[in-house]
Order: C-alpha cells, then structure tokens, then sequence
C-alpha cells in the first residue's frame, strides 16, 4: 500500500482544488457543513457531487438528486472489467475507484507483482480519498472568503479534468483507446454527449476483449 500511496501524489494534487471548490460551493448553496463533507466522505465521486449539490440547491427533491448522481457514475461499470485482469476487487475497491484513480492503476497493475496489485490499488485509492476529503473541509470552512476572488471557483474546477487528460495520455498508443475517444468525441459533436461515453465503454470493452482472443 505504500507504494501506491506514493504513487497517488499527482492524483492527490489535482483532486485537492477541485475538492476546496466543492467544499465552497456547497457552502454557499445553503448546505450544512456536516452533510457537504458526508458526500465527500461516504459518496466520494467529483461530478456526482457537483451535481447532487447543484440539483439540491434548486429545490429537486433527495431521492431524485441521488438518482441522478447514480446514473451520472455508471460509467464506473465499464471500469471494473478493465481491471479485471489484473485485479480482484471487493467493494473497498469499487469504492476507491474513480476515473483517475482508474487511469493510474490501469497504467501500473500489469506491470506489478500479482501479490503487490492490490496495495497499490488501495494505496492509490487512499491517497485519492484523504486528499478529496481534506480539500472538502477547507473548502467548507473558508467558503465566504475563497468565493469572494472572481473566478476562483470556475479555476479550480479546471485541475480535475486536467488531471485526468495528463493521466489518459499514455494510453493513448492503445489503438482500442483512440477509437472509443473518437467514438465519444463524434457524439459529442452531435450534441450527445452521454450516449458517446456509453458507446465509448463499450467500444472498448468489445475492443479489449477481441484483441485478448487474438493474441497466443
């Protein structure tokens, strides 16, 4: 695990601006400081939490908000078979995983000892999850003076997508890769965004999975 752990730091530095945003803007949504940083310790997925305290600050009611937010993870579905291969996970893994955390440990796992894959993973994991949460805390209680910067909040939301092109680079010499990105970016041209990364997944499941037939 420690080797993952410091493994994490990259992911660990982009997560924490994000989370210093989340933190500040749920605050300012109106949301006790208790429950913004029970999403960020119990739901821990970034966009998911954007958009339940976004649909919450409109008035949607909670069961519909997290709802929305579970559908906004599915995603993460596509995920788990990837690692497969190389990993044997349970629902710590399933929790810890995120899309860049799943860059990561797509990127390292086959490289790694069998008996080592799974420290690593939870070191990642960990790294991730204490770095988002410690983020949400600042974020929460120094809401009133981070949002007083203009622009500050839209800033620091940059760094997670950011954080997740730099960590997708290198899989990028994956032919399979390169077709599900090119499959999710005609999509979202076409102003379909959602159903692109749903084609994408399975682009690259079907990709993945027919390469591994054809090789001895």
């Amino acid at each position: 695990m420690k080797r993952g752990l410091g493994a994490a730091w990259p992911i660990a530095l982009g997560y924490f601006p994000v989370a210093v945003a989340f933190g500040a803007l749920g605050a300012q949504a109106g949301l006790s400081p208790l429950w913004v940083q029970l999403t960020s310790l119990l739901v821990f997925a970034g966009a998911s939490q954007f958009a339940l305290v976004g649909l919450l600050a409109q008035g949607v009611p909670p069961l519909l908000a997290a709802l929305l937010g579970l559908l906004l993870n599915l995603r993460h579905a596509f995920y788990g078979p990837a690692l497969r291969p190389y990993l044997r996970g349970g629902p710590l893994e399933a929790f810890f995983l995120t899309d860049e955390v799943f860059a990561a440990a797509l990127r390292a796992l086959p490289g790694l000892p069998p008996g080592e894959r799974r420290g690593y993973f939870l070191g990642l994991g960990l790294g991730a999850y204490l770095s988002w949460n410690l983020g949400t805390a600042l974020g929460v209680l120094g809401a009133q003076g981070l949002l007083a910067f203009p622009g500050l909040g839209e800033a620091l939301s940059f760094a997670l997508p950011a954080l997740f092109f730099l960590l997708a680079l290198p899989h990028l010499k994956n032919p399979v890769a390169l077709l599900a990105g090119g499959v999710a970016l005609g999509f979202h041209l076409l102003g379909q965004t959602a159903w692109g990364l749903f084609l994408a997944g399975i682009t690259g499941l079907l990709g993945e999975g027919f390469g591994e037939r054809r090789r001895p």
